[in-house]
């Protein structure tokens, strides 16, 4: 099965899940808008460069947008929807994305100003078990030596959540609440996963997920910089250039596309 048609289906389901129990302010017409945007972008870029269509793709990344940024304008949602399908075309390196698409697209937009923002707590605390378990439904279906990145991330963020709590004193349900984070497990599960813009071997893959979450955990705990997942991943995007190079392994190319899109 191909993994974006799990992911697709996880995605809506969740979306779903946060406007008929979370009251998320999502319209169905403002999700309509960023979908068909999305998958337009797609069309004239896959057409303007001879690719495959791959529309599943730029699904995966409208939904990530939808999932984790809000605002009160459609209009921000739609320019993060076009730095992100844009940039996969645009911002390459040896036909590979150089960043995450849905994550360069938070991140623009909410640096712009603040009109647009990602809160951490609008998933809550008592959905991270439905989403832990969708997680891990990835993690079976691709495997874990493709969530290398994800696993990677989440043993070492948990490891330094755990360790800063003790040399604080903290008792454990600090880091544990802190470990419920939906937005959180969002980003693990289905950004930071992303086979595209991760190194292509496993010891990269853990190399980077390693470092990920050292970084975002430092921008969180020490500068106290809200989002700092997404910064991190960011942040860290271009050290797969390097790491590929001195720790190469085979490109992953999606089913059926043989294509970088």
């Amino acid at each position: 099965m191909d993994p974006r048609y799990y992911q697709l289906a996880v995605q809506i389901a969740l979306l779903l899940f946060g406007i008929l129990q979370l009251q998320f302010e999502l319209s169905p017409a403002r999700i309509l808008a960023v979908v068909a945007l999305a998958g337009l972008l797609q069309l004239l870029f896959t057409r303007r460069y001879h690719l495959p269509a791959n529309l599943p793709s730029a699904a995966n990344s409208a939904l990530s947008i939808l999932l984790l940024l809000r605002s009160n304008a459609l209009g921000w949602l739609l320019l993060a929807v076009l730095i992100a399908i844009a940039s996969k075309f645009l911002v390459t390196v040896r036909r590979r994305h150089l960043f995450n698409p849905s994550a360069l697209g938070i991140v623009v937009v909410i640096l712009i100003g603040d009109a647009a923002w990602v809160t951490p707590g609008q998933w809550g605390r008592d959905s991270w078990l439905l989403l832990l378990t969708a997680g891990g439904g990835l993690i079976l279906l691709i495997g874990p030596t493709r969530m290398a990145t994800t696993l990677a991330f989440g043993v070492v963020y948990a490891l330094a959540l755990f360790g800063y709590a003790a040399w604080l004193g903290d008792p454990w349900q600090i880091p544990l609440h802190q470990l419920q984070n939906g937005a959180l497990l969002i980003f693990a599960f289905f950004m930071l996963s992303d086979p595209k813009t991760t190194p292509a071997s496993l010891a990269g893959c853990l190399l980077y997920g390693t470092w990920v979450a050292l970084l975002g955990w430092a921008l969180q705990y020490l500068f106290f910089i809200p989002n700092a997942f997404l910064y991190a991943l960011i942040l860290a995007s271009p050290l797969t250039l390097l790491i590929n190079q001195y720790l190469p392994g085979r490109a992953f190319v999606w089913p059926g596309t043989g294509s970088h899109s």
